[in-house]
């Protein structure tokens, strides 16, 4: 590939993820008020089920969370919290550990007043605030009392809630998916608080999803070079046979669009997710995120093919979010000269391009030319645009 990086501004792009219309879905609890599974612990917390409650205490003096197992995408969360020390706390969410630190959204908990409980702010990266509650809410805050938190994430939209009062609302696309998790603030300061009827309405992807691929065939694709491409148990699987370059494209082309897909490498073959793009034969036009399982390899960068090479390439951040020899998650978004694409429920890359090259066309899978190339894919959606 060309190694020539296009300087191109990162954008916010809040507008491709609009607020999506929340489907009907029952809360579920988080915690079963005996002990602590379906959690896990991170970094330097003491952490403990107790009469009902999960409490979270200063361990070692570093920064310490209590994650979930599983991770949202869209969710609304309520909670109730009551501190029982000094010490400063939070609730992690759309969050992700990378070498033991967590990064992502926090709505702050603080057992003062005036220190911006209900506000978000970004754990672990370079933003800060992004909202914080006005002073004429410190008073919302029962101090060393039980406290309702209700936290709320639709599309990039997101709400907080503290004993009824809303807070803040924010719109931000850093994330589409992550860890839900209680902090422990690092420091020499104690922290004690206690959790308890914590319940989320989990909303996973939202609506309006499309099925590229229908579990069984390869019906409403196309085959490009000599490569093998099957439909195997629920997966598309491409395989290098002859050493050259090979492409699986969509029938159909699209301009506006968010898409996700799972894939796996099992090998360590160079890969892509292509889409704006055009073929003739193996020749292809167009932008692709990044697929590669060498570590720290650029995925899910931006590359154009038969143009300029990388628009924008991955953040440090989410390289270390890459599973090895595992199934990952991608998304790409594309709406008019902005183009994002995400990692495991992380923001890698985004471009904002005055003169895209390339804004309409079909969604292409990659193998690589040089042969050794075998990747499985599966969950292919698309939601299309205005």
């Amino acid at each position: 590939m060309n190694s020539r990086v296009i300087r191109l501004a990162a954008p916010t792009i809040a507008a491709l993820f609009f607020c999506r219309p929340a489907p009907a879905a029952r809360p579920k609890s988080l915690f079963n008020g005996k002990d602590l599974s379906g959690w896990h612990e991170v970094g330097g917390g003491k952490w403990s089920a107790q009469g009902g409650t999960i409490v979270g205490e200063t361990g070692d003096g570093r920064y310490g969370w209590l994650a979930t197992d599983k991770e949202y995408g869209d969710f609304a969360l309520e909670l109730r919290f009551k501190t029982e020390a000094p010490g400063n706390s939070g609730v992690q969410f759309r969050s992700h550990v990378c070498q033991g630190t967590m990064k992502g959204y926090q709505a702050e908990l603080d057992p003062a007043r005036g220190h911006d409980t209900g506000g978000v702010w970004e754990e672990g990266l370079e933003r800060g605030w992004l909202a914080r509650p006005p002073r004429s809410l410190d008073n919302v805050l029962r101090e060393g009392q039980w406290n309702h938190y209700r936290i709320s994430m639709i599309g990039t939209h997101i709400t907080t809630w503290l004993n009824g009062v809303k807070m803040v609302e924010a719109d931000d696309d850093r994330a589409v998916s992550g860890v839900i998790a209680l902090q422990v603030h690092s420091g020499d300061t104690r922290v004690c608080v206690r959790w308890k009827d914590l319940r989320i309405n989990d909303l996973g992807y939202g609506r309006g999803w499309v099925a590229l691929f229908n579990g069984r065939d390869l019906t409403g694709w196309k085959k490009y070079g000599e490569e093998k491409w099957a439909a195997e148990q629920g997966d598309i699987v491409g395989e290098s046979t002859v050493g050259g370059y090979g492409y699986l494209g969509t029938e159909k082309t699209y301009r506006n669009f968010v898409l996700r897909a799972k894939f796996k490498a099992e090998t360590h073959g160079n890969s892509g997710l292509f889409f704006h793009s055009t073929l003739q034969g193996t020749d292809i036009r167009g932008v692709q995120a990044e697929i590669d399982p060498t570590p720290s390899n650029m995925n899910a960068g931006l590359y154009e093919s038969g143009g300029r090479g990388w628009l924008a390439q991955p953040n440090k951040d989410a390289q270390c979010l890459m599973r090895l020899d595992d199934w990952n998650e991608m998304w790409v978004a594309c709406k008019g000269s902005r183009t994002a694409a995400y990692l495991n429920g992380f923001q890698a890359a985004a471009a904002d391009d005055p003169e895209p090259r390339f804004t309409d066309g079909v969604i292409a899978l990659q193998l690589h030319s040089g042969g050794g190339v075998k990747m499985r894919f599966k969950d292919i959606y698309i939601k299309e645009l205005p």
